[in-house]
């Protein structure tokens, strides 16, 4: 299966990624560990990515350097797919930990909130007493 998603050539690796299964950004998290192991070029058609990988160092072999690639996305792929299930807990978290830092920004989100919802039920009131006049 993976020589026919991997093509090994004289001096790169070229590697065929199923677009639908692979986001751009994890291809780009992938690529970004692998700069200091090799030259990359990127292009893309309908349904494909493809990811030359030249290495920078000539004596490196092409198919570990191909199956290291992989191994990466599927990391960056499990961790985008974990931060977005948990993005709710991550901001919930992070807003903790700068409230605890300065309580006044507690206080002041608390004092927005409340403003916010005066300013709605103030609008909630006006549209039911323009409502009551227009049956009048």
């Amino acid at each position: 299966m993976p020589e026919k998603h991997i093509k090994i050539a004289a001096d790169h690796a070229e590697i065929i990624l199923n677009a639908k299964i692979y986001a751009k950004e994890t291809i780009f998290a992938a690529g970004y560990v692998f700069l200091d192991k090799a030259y990359i070029l990127l292009d893309q058609s309908a349904d494909k990515f493809f990811v030359y990988l030249y290495p920078q160092n000539e004596s490196a072999d092409l198919k570990k350097l191909a199956m290291e690639f992989y191994n990466e996305l599927l990391n960056y792929a499990h961790y985008f797919t974990r931060v977005k299930a948990n993005a709710d807990a991550i901001k919930s978290l992070m807003q903790r930990a700068l409230f605890s830092t300065a309580p006044s920004l507690v206080q002041e989100a608390e004092e927005k909130e409340i403003e916010d919802l005066i300013k709605e039920l103030e609008e909630e009131e006006k549209n039911v007493s323009v409502a009551k006049k227009g049956k009048k």
